[in-house]
């Protein structure tokens, strides 16, 4: 059963937290202190008001970070979780905030004298708005995957009042020292996350036709109405209100009114502009917004920040920036049959150390001129990209291949040669993570797919058997009867076989 977490009441309020730093910041600002009483400060740093230790140690650290690229859209995240979990009752242990469909998630866990809680919480909770996931959280035995434990929770509702879904008994204190910490009290929870819808709903009554701003992907968002009084019929617009200068793919849907006269846009995917603008939707049949209101629901499905640059086929290169302000290059690259375009991790020497950043982007060529009906841009082969990178002096690169050849690149009207001999390319920037631990690589990546997907496997195969079994046990028992009931004799069984009941209850199953 899942549970919702509040506030724990140990937190500590923000005034007297703020009071506590002003009188640390004065202390440290008085330039003629002596040694001892530096080193007092610094232990006095440590804690907080009323002499509460405020050390901060690793607790819940995000380990990997696996997609699925199934339908539901299944993310995998596989958490290590020191002994501070377990051993120290008065400590909140939270992971680092990370994000999966567009929204900001953490981990938290809860300890009493026996058992310990997990929690899935939602960290951009805002008012109006509510997320629904699926989401499964799984210790992982040391000895055997089919002795993990854990629980799960379909289309689980997460809104302002209600940031936090979870278990408060997850599992016991002894019994997780015993099949799943090791000798130094660490043990492994891997997350689930699929099926991750974020809808806002609100009133829309004149004379106020916009939304208040909507928080998703990092953008704030408005949907702004305008007609809908006397013969001008009601238009919506979506909005983003922040990122200024940056354009952005993003997919959503409107919907008016409730019930048998609601009224549904559909899927609506469109770019951008560089002032946030998006095309209006004109409900049809033709809507008009009454003084009393009408219901507006948004589904926001994904937003993705784009970058296009123009990269000179000469060979220099040209410089972007992802959403975390992280410093890219992208190269020409005409050494070969195909045109290839280099990219480089400029800023890879920001990479935390013994940490990993997983970074997955698309790419496209910008054509020069668009028929009707064409697109304005042709995905490169290969797409998307994705890369783990660590801290170093430099990044040797990914080269990515397109389906443009070298010898088209110099014949006039060529269909991607920009004016001033430049090639258009256009990224779109998908997921981001940071990871501790950097001795990992991407060729690792298939093999927990491939683990993941024999787990569903095995687990789907079960099921099947065993229903079955059932199926075939309750035939011959049916078959038994009627024969009983004829006064025929039943068939015997061949020695050495066991009965359809027997092999039902049985646990073992053998596969070819």
């Amino acid at each position: 059963m899942l549970e919702t977490k509040c506030a724990p009441s140990s937190a500590l309020s923000y005034a007297a937290t703020s009071a506590w730093s002003g009188a640390l910041a004065w202390l440290a600002s008085l330039g003629s202190l002596g040694l001892p009483l530096r080193r007092r400060l610094r232990r006095l740093r440590r804690r907080g008001p009323g002499g509460r230790c405020l050390r901060r140690g690793r607790m819940a650290l995000l380990y990997r970070a696996t997609r699925l690229k199934d339908r539901a859209d299944t993310h995998v995240f596989t958490f290590v979780v020191t002994r501070s979990a377990t051993r120290e009752p008065d400590r909140d242990v939270t992971s680092k905030d990370f994000c999966c469909a567009h929204q900001r998630w953490a981990v938290a866990f809860s300890r009493t004298d026996a058992s310990l809680g997990v929690y899935l919480v939602w960290r951009g909770a805002c008012e109006g708005m509510r997320v629904y996931v699926d989401f499964t959280f799984t210790l992982l035995s040391r000895d055997h995957f089919t002795a993990n434990e854990g629980f799960s929770g379909k289309q689980v509702r997460f809104s302002a009042g209600c940031a936090a879904q979870g278990r408060g008994r997850c599992v016991s204190i002894a019994e997780l020292n015993t099949k799943f910490a090791d000798a130094r009290g660490e043990f492994q929870l891997e997350l689930s996350m699929s099926r991750v819808r974020t809808l806002y709903s609100c009133e829309l009554r004149a004379p106020r036709l916009d939304t208040p701003p909507i928080a998703f992907a990092g953008f704030d968002w408005q949907v702004s109405a305008t007609g809908g009084g006397g013969k001008e019929p009601l238009t919506l617009r979506l909005m983003r209100l922040s990122g200024e200068g940056q354009r952005c793919r993003v997919r959503y849907a409107l919907a008016l009114g409730e019930g048998e006269r609601r009224l549904h846009s559909g899927p609506l995917e469109c770019v951008c502009d560089a002032d946030g603008r998006t095309p209006p939707w004109n409900p049809r049949p033709p809507s008009r917004l009454l003084t009393k209101g009408v219901r507006l629901t948004v589904e926001l499905v994904w937003a993705r920040a784009l970058a296009e640059l123009a990269v000179p086929a000469a060979g220099r290169a040209a410089t972007c920036y992802d959403r975390d302000k992280q410093a890219w290059a992208v190269r020409c690259d005409m050494h070969s049959e195909m045109v290839r375009l280099h990219m480089l991790y400029r800023d890879v020497h920001h990479v935390p150390r013994n940490h990993l950043r997983y970074v997955s982007w698309s790419a496209w060529l910008v054509r020069t001129g668009v028929a009707a009906g064409e697109p304005d841009a042709e995905e490169l082969p290969g797409a998307p990209f994705e890369h783990y990178y660590a801290q170093d002096s430099a990044d040797e690169g990914l080269m990515m291949e397109t389906a443009l050849r070298v010898e088209d690149m110099s014949r006039p009207g060529s269909a991607f040669l920009h004016p001033g001999g430049e090639l258009r390319v256009r990224l779109e920037w998908g997921d981001t993570y940071l990871l501790f631990q950097a001795t990992y690589h991407v060729y690792d990546d298939l093999c927990r797919l491939h683990a993941h997907q024999m787990r569903r496997e095995i687990a789907v195969l079960q099921a099947e058997n065993y229903s079955l079994e059932r199926q075939l046990f309750s035939y011959q028992k049916s078959l038994a009867y009627a024969q009983a009931q004829a006064g025929e004799p039943a068939v015997a069984e061949a020695s050495g076989r066991r009965s359809p009941a027997e092999r039902s209850l049985s646990t073992d199953t053998e596969y070819a």
